[in-house]
């Protein structure tokens, strides 16, 4: 396959969805199972249903449900050698699925939402399996909301090469 400048807005999410579906923390919160019943199914299970690389929510969507969306994004080119890029994870929880049970999940405090936005970022901040450095959080904030789904959107900034010798 030919290389491209932007390969990136491809790579990253998927590398990112991988290490977020092997985690038991979110996997357990996005299949509502405890945490230490967490296996190769459900994380088959998050990956293939839960957790994408865009945002989309349908309006007929009936599955009281969480998600996680990851996308990409160039915000700036500094010079001919590197440029930045921001990750956006974006944690979507429909607002019947919000509260967790606490028999099941024990010891854990607040929402659904919230706590996989914890463990994402567990997963994610300063880690160092994309681009030249650690990923480096920017921001957490909350999205308007849609189809009953409450959103909040983390963004982590990246360093990168920006020209890379292609061949064809």
């Amino acid at each position: 396959m030919a290389k491209t400048y932007l390969d990136q807005i491809v790579e990253y999410p998927a590398k990112v969805m991988l290490r977020l579906a092997e985690d038991k923390y979110c996997t357990g919160l996005l299949t509502n199972k405890a945490f230490n019943e967490v296996g190769e199914d459900d994380i088959d299970t998050a990956a293939d249903e839960f957790i994408k690389d865009y945002q989309y929510v349908d309006d007929t969507v009936q599955q009281v449900a969480a998600y996680i969306w990851v996308e990409m994004e160039v915000n700036r080119v500094d010079n001919k050698t590197m440029k930045g890029i921001r990750l956006y994870v974006s944690v979507a929880c429909h607002k019947n699925y919000m509260t967790l049970n606490r028999q099941m999940f024990k010891g854990i405090k607040g929402n659904r939402r919230d706590n996989l936005v914890r463990f994402v970022d567990k997963v994610l901040n300063n880690s160092e399996f994309l681009g030249l450095g650690a990923l480096k959080l920017h921001s957490v904030r909350t999205v308007t909301p849609i189809n009953s789904f409450t959103i909040r959107e983390i963004t982590y900034e990246i360093p990168d090469f920006n020209i890379v010798e292609i061949k064809e």
